[in-house]
């Protein structure tokens, strides 16, 4: 029997939060700095995801040292239809969610701190090896 990697793991992990957490659209790992790790939903767009998770999170950080203000922990974007809530793993990493307009975002933050608070640990170093060794 061949033994999951790393990256198929974290996918499972994402994918139990996303069918467990109602309204929630997509959950993706993504890099500070621009990095798609992993995603669960086959329509996110995870290149642009990444892209803007890092930008915002540079302008948050930024923000959030000028005001010596600590460590960044969530960033939350509301849209018209819906909402974006950025969690820091650490400080390479990023747990990203998209949710619907109607979606109660105190369960979904709730469940990403979880995820973050339980398996933190795995969410950054092995798959942003993996990936990175499959891009070459």
């Amino acid at each position: 029997m061949t033994q999951a990697t790393p990256q198929q793991r974290l996918r499972w992990l994402l994918g139990d939060v996303l069918i467990s957490t109602p309204g929630l659209r997509a959950l993706a790992l993504v890099s500070t700095d621009g990095l798609p790790l992993v995603a669960v939903d086959e329509h996110c767009p995870v290149e642009e995801l990444a892209t803007f998770v890092a930008g915002i999170n540079g302008l948050a950080s930024g923000l959030t040292h000028l005001l010596q203000l600590g460590r960044l922990k969530r960033t939350v974007v509301t849209l018209d239809e819906g909402t974006i809530i950025l969690m820091a793993v650490d400080r390479t990493a990023c747990l990203a969610a998209y949710t619907s307009p109607d979606c109660d975002l105190s369960v979904v933050a709730f469940q990403m701190a979880r995820l973050v608070d339980q398996a933190g640990h795995v969410l950054t170093a092995h798959v942003r090896t993996e990936v990175q060794e499959a891009i070459r």
